[in-house]
């Protein structure tokens, strides 16, 4: 028996050539082992690693063909762990999740909590557990402090912009264009700043919004222009944090150094995966505390566009092109409509 996967089947130089070149695959059905259980997915949630990985970029370089996403929610259909029964509605993050079906440990299982659809569950882990990690254990974030999320219009940004909102930071939501940070709006953002390509407005309007005071702590996964301008953006009474989470532009930017010794900031890198990898007891505790809160209802995924397996390449094509808000998903229901 077999069942369809979502894969890159040969490294490309750029994005587009590698999308090109994704297909959809047929694989063969394996047993269980025990301790194993068997998932039907639902729904997977896209990132901006996928892009990277079919350009060979990322850190996690496996070799074609592979299978696409790393993070997904469905229906446990047969189990060989005791934790787990047929119907159970679970989430999980690993390689490989974009696939009608999914074998793996019963310990990678995450039950989805109630008020969440499966695409929001797919779209749940990666952005809520990067925002914690950054904003919680490496950028101490504080009720009443101010936070500015760059890049907020994505799935990263926007989980780190609610997440923000629910540890009561003053949040500033940054973005390139006006329809993203309406969404943001909605996300619970209490001020928006377009920054449109090169944030050469970012500093006055942080000014502006924040009385002259900047922030106490910036979310950055931009990189490039983006961050050199929110190093100007930094509350200068020392003591801020620019947490440095990615570099979606393309560009990887060099710091002043000067700027840290005259603001007396914190410059905290933050790579959540890299950390769980040596602290599995700090992984727990990060996913446990994000999945009681999405249960209370507080943590909920904005997903604003849906495609199915059959259309993977335009859900890729939407995300190479920086036109994703919120979160993506491909899901296994051909019916569905390629946006919500």
């Amino acid at each position: 028996m077999t069942y369809r996967a979502l894969a890159c089947t040969e490294i490309k130089p750029t994005a587009k050539e590698g999308i090109a070149a994704v297909q959809v695959i047929e694989r063969e059905r394996a047993p269980l082992k025990a301790g194993q259980v068997r998932v039907a997915v639902k729904s997977a949630g896209l990132n901006f690693p996928e892009l990277l990985m079919l350009q060979n970029k990322y850190q996690y370089k496996p070799k074609p063909p592979f299978v696409l996403c790393t993070e997904a929610a469905g229906l446990v259909v047969e189990s060989k762990d005791a934790s787990w029964k047929p119907g159970d509605r679970v989430l999980f993050s690993s390689w490989g999740t974009c696939s009608e079906e999914w074998v793996g440990k019963g310990s990678a299982l995450h039950r989805l909590p109630g008020p969440l659809s499966f695409s929001q569950g797919a779209g749940f882990l990666m952005g809520y557990a990067t925002g914690y990690h950054a904003l919680v254990t490496r950028g101490h974030l504080q009720k009443g402090e101010w936070l500015l999320v760059t890049g907020a219009g994505g799935g990263m940004g926007m989980a780190a912009v609610q997440l923000g909102k629910v540890l009561g930071a003053k949040v500033i939501a940054a973005a390139s264009s006006d329809e993203k940070l309406a969404w943001c709006k909605k996300a619970g953002a209490d001020h928006v700043v377009n920054y449109g390509r090169d944030g050469k407005n970012l500093k006055a309007e942080v000014a502006r919004i924040t009385g002259g005071k900047m922030c106490d702590v910036i979310y950055e996964p931009v990189g490039g222009d983006i961050f050199d301008n929110c190093v100007r953006c930094v509350a200068p009474t020392g003591y801020a944090r620019l947490l440095v989470v990615g570099f979606a532009s393309g560009r990887i930017p060099k710091l002043p150094v000067n700027m840290a010794l005259i603001k007396g900031f914190d410059l905290v890198g933050v790579r959540m995966g890299g950390q769980f990898a040596f602290q599995r007891d700090l992984e727990k505790r990060t996913h446990a505390e994000l999945l009681k809160l999405g249960e209370e209802g507080l943590l909920k995924p904005i997903v604003t566009a849906e495609y199915p397996l059959e259309k993977a390449k335009d859900a890729l094509t939407l995300m190479d092109d920086r036109k994703v808000i919120g979160k993506c998903c491909i899901t296994m229901n051909p019916n569905v409509s390629s946006k919500l």
